[in-house]
């Protein structure tokens, strides 16, 4: 069972990451409308809106999915699954985390590896390195692993997650 001072931290931790990715979808939607008002009200389109949308857009997805999103809440295909008992359901549950993680542990050093070619080039207009554009990949792939290694060590609670103990 975690520790209240625990929960408390993770409570704040969740709020900031939700935060940063309301900031990073703000940022997706301005720029949106500025290449709107700029393209349709005053006839001059600006390239750089595009590339920032872009960006924004990369960083959106990946940290929601890193940090953002609960596991219960993700895609998921379990036809068959739903039909075992309980202990098998958990079982079933932690080998599916433990070989999600294991890809992306596996896919680790080769992102990491792009990554670090990529800084030598630089986007189009903002010249941001693209490291920088896609190092949000790079921290998608670790909070996948770490949340998965949690979520093996402290199940959720099938109330909470929306599962039920039913077969």
């Amino acid at each position: 069972m975690r520790s209240n001072r625990s929960t408390r931290l993770a409570e704040r931790l969740a709020r900031w990451a939700d935060l940063v990715g309301a900031g990073i979808f703000a940022v997706l939607f301005l720029s949106l409308v500025v290449q709107v008002v700029r393209r349709f009200v005053f006839g001059a389109p600006a390239a750089w809106t595009e590339e920032l949308a872009a960006i924004a857009f990369v960083w959106v997805i990946f940290w929601g999915t890193a940090f953002t999103v609960p596991l219960h809440v993700h895609v998921a295909v379990d036809f068959v699954v739903p039909r075992f008992a309980p202990f098998a359901r958990r079982v079933l549950y932690a080998l599916g985390l433990a070989v999600l993680a294991g890809c992306f542990l596996w896919a680790l050093p080769g992102i990491a590896d792009y990554l670090r070619f990529m800084g030598r080039e630089r986007t189009p207009v903002l010249e941001l390195p693209y490291s920088i554009a896609y190092s949000v990949f790079f921290a998608a792939a670790i909070m996948v692993v770490l949340r998965c290694a949690a979520a093996i060590a402290f199940p959720p609670d099938p109330a909470r997650s929306g599962e039920s103990e039913k077969a």
